[in-house]
């Protein structure tokens, strides 16, 4: 029997609209942030008779975001403005639908929606106004413990169950949607490309809303539909980053990249971290299935398999510690705290490694016991 044809890339992949890691649409050409100069509203300026403008935050391709006081509210908010170049229908109807349907989700793990409105030709939406770095940033400046990814990893798996459970996917989940506040409690954000489950959603047939780095094969090539599995293999691709330090797939293309998610396997996660331990791994990599029935059959799934990761977590993390070498200060005095030691006659004692830091050091030096 003759084997059928090897398709190739452009029979694979729908026409796409691919979006960068950084939120950016990649329609021909990347659009760069929005320089100082032209950012439009400045400190002071009200937007529907309601919001002041404070400062300036930060600005993708499609918005740039403020803060601001809701006057009505005497609330400090996130303002976020949609660019007018790119205020076409699509992107207006998206930007109304990441309130909609963020605004029925009511969850601690999940950014809250407060308002939508149109000032003159500005359409914007108001946000609750957070405090810390997303994980895209968080993993520039070091790499996260296997405790500290575990928690995030189960707060965004905990923030998508409720999603799920409620009838929306998110369909960009990514370091850069997964923001860490200041107290260590992960938010889910940005439903822009959110879709409801009941709803056809805002996407033109055939194209593709997406990070390439982070979709999983059927939503490339469309079959079977997304579902809530796709969402897992996104948030897969997260831990995969988390635990190894870098993507599962790399290609400079957006669209090779995508094809190497249809057919590729990724390499196992502890070929590049070995001291992992192997129950991470199995998570990972049943995440990342090509075939959404061979991942995890819901994010209540995922969150118990997660459960189960703690044990090794701490041990890891526990014994990373005890292999870490002193801080040259505290090298420098060990030789001089032993040689009181036997000046006194008294044994060295070594306390047992605690699982976790437990509490600082005495700032008053103990009474050195009496000589016999």
């Amino acid at each position: 029997m003759t084997p059928p044809p090897a398709l190739s890339l452009g029979e694979t992949l729908r026409p796409v609209t691919p979006v960068s890691p950084h939120g950016t649409l990649l329609q021909g050409i990347v659009v760069t942030a929005t320089s100082s100069a032209v950012r439009g509203l400045v400190p002071g300026q009200t937007v529907a008779q309601r919001y002041r403008v404070e400062r300036w935050l930060g600005a993708g391709g499609s918005s740039t975001v403020y803060e601001a006081t809701d006057l009505h509210q005497d609330l400090r908010v996130a303002l976020k403005v949609l660019a007018v170049p790119h205020a076409d229908a699509s992107m207006v109807a998206r930007f109304r639908q990441e309130v909609e349907h963020a605004r029925a989700l009511e969850h601690v793990n999940i950014l809250r929606v407060f308002d939508v409105g149109v000032d003159g030709e500005r359409h914007f939406l108001t946000v609750e106004l957070l405090d810390g770095v997303d994980l895209r940033q968080r993993l520039m400046e070091r790499r996260a413990t296997l405790a500290e990814a575990l928690r995030w990893l189960t707060h965004a798996t905990v923030a998508l169950e409720h999603a799920h459970g409620r009838g929306v996917l998110h369909r960009d989940v990514k370091p850069a949607n997964l923001f860490i506040t200041r107290t260590g409690v992960l938010k889910l954000m940005d439903f822009g490309l959110a879709k409801s489950t009941h709803v056809m959603g805002t996407t033109a047939q055939g194209a593709v809303l997406g990070t390439p780095e982070y979709m999983a094969p059927e939503q490339v090539t469309g079959n079977p539909a997304v579902s809530p599995a796709t969402d897992l293999y996104a948030l897969g691709v997260v831990a995969y980053e988390l635990f190894t330090g870098q993507l599962p797939f790399r290609h400079p293309e957006p669209v090779p990249l995508m094809f190497l998610h249809v057919q590729e396997r990724p390499v196992p996660p502890r070929t590049l971290r070995p001291a992992l331990p192997e129950p991470f791994e199995h998570v990972v990599l049943r995440l990342l299935e090509k075939r959404p029935d061979d991942r995890y059959r819901s994010a209540a799934e995922l969150r118990t398999a997660l459960a189960k990761l703690w044990p090794h977590a701490l041990n890891a993390d526990a014994s990373v510690t005890a292999r870490a070498p002193a801080p040259p200060l505290a090298r420098a005095r060990a030789p001089a705290r032993e040689a009181a030691r036997a000046e006194r006659n008294v044994p060295a004692v070594t306390p047992p490694m605690p699982l976790a830091p437990c509490c600082p050091e005495p700032t008053a030096p103990t009474r050195a016991p009496r000589r016999p």
